[in-house]
């Protein structure tokens, strides 16, 4: 993509980041961290980690992907990633990672799924699950092996940004170059 193109790109990302939060009362967003770049097997070139929090809107197709800045996923550094995407009251499902046990004292209702658990990994015994967000990590690194992104010195701004622009174009049929 060229140049013009990403800096439109990245202005129709962020644009639709500022305009709304996800969630809000009797809504349920899963949220989750996946790490990308990691080599399986030793094989292939090696590139640089990255955690990536993801959050999806259980009731619609409302996906938000961020790198975790200094490859860091504690809670002081997941928590304003949430706070800017997520809005408060809403119902949020993770897993146990501990990083997330404040959320109920940022305004959230927190509920998790133990992936540990031997008997059912994926749902909790009262319906928790994150499979969604799951589903979407799968998807996203299709889509960036597809596409052989290994550079990881434009990976959060270019990459990350690219996979929502076309998936956004794709989900609502517009694309704002043909405009």
């Amino acid at each position: 993509m060229s140049t013009i193109g990403t800096t439109v790109v990245i202005y129709q990302i962020e644009r639709q980041e500022v305009i709304s939060k996800i969630g809000g009362p009797g809504k349920v967003v899963q949220i989750d961290e996946s790490k990308f770049g990691k080599r399986k097997y030793n094989k292939g070139r090696r590139i640089e980690d990255h955690w990536i929090l993801g959050h999806i809107d259980d009731g619609s197709e409302d996906l938000g992907l961020e790198v975790c800045p200094e490859n860091i996923r504690s809670a002081d550094v997941l928590m304003p990633l949430i706070k800017k995407h997520v809005a408060e009251d809403t119902t949020v499902h993770t897993d146990f990672w501990r990083a997330y046990d404040c959320l109920g004292e940022h305004g959230y209702i927190h509920k998790k799924v133990n992936h540990s658990n031997r008997d059912n990994p994926f749902v909790a015994p009262d319906g928790i699950h994150t499979q969604r967000i799951e589903l979407q990590w799968r998807v996203v690194k299709r889509f960036f092996k597809k596409y052989n992104y290994n550079h990881p010195e434009n990976f959060a701004d270019i990459i990350i940004t690219e996979y929502l622009w076309r998936r956004s174009v794709q989900r609502n049929k517009k694309d704002h170059f043909m405009e």
